[in-house]
């Protein structure tokens, strides 16, 4: 093992930390690693990026709150603006609940923003179960794109 492959491992980890679906595992199949190898990187860092954005997100949710009713308090509310992403989020939570935002967040939504919507929209639920639905949401679309390498990319 080279510099170069160490360099392009920890390069995969570190993106996959933030940027999953779009990001890590088609670049991790674009360098040439093995499915298993793309698998075992992209899901460590996907797994220490989720962990640090839900702690970060949970810490964020309760500033946002705290900060929130201190203005109410003070008369100082400005109405809330609902962008379109803002009405997506509320319908995924709506309509599918923290699995859903859990399986979309590697895809549509970042790492860090997923972990933090999870977390504003659920701090009623223990942390593990948070961390349970991404960790699962992360090897599924690690294992899913990378079995494009397996069926369909055959050298």
């Amino acid at each position: 093992m080279t510099w170069a492959d160490i360099w392009e491992i920890v390069g995969i980890w570190l993106l996959s930390t933030v940027k999953f679906v779009f990001g890590a595992v088609p670049a991790a199949l674009a360098i040439g690693f093995s499915f298993w190898k793309t698998v075992i990187v992209t899901c460590t860092g996907g797994f220490v990026g989720t962990t640090i954005f839900i702690n970060l997100g949970e810490f964020l949710a309760k500033r946002v709150i705290t900060k929130r009713e201190e203005r109410i308090r003070l008369g100082q509310v400005h109405p809330k603006k609902f962008t379109r992403t803002n009405r997506f989020i509320v319908r995924l939570k709506k309509g599918f609940g923290l699995p859903g935002i859990a399986l979309m967040t590697p895809f549509i939504l970042s790492i860090p923003l997923g972990c933090y919507v999870a977390a504003r929209y659920y701090q009623h639920k223990p942390k593990i179960v948070l961390l349970l639905w991404m960790y699962g949401a992360i090897v599924f679309w690690s294992v899913g794109i990378s079995c494009y390498k397996l069926f369909f990319n055959r050298h």
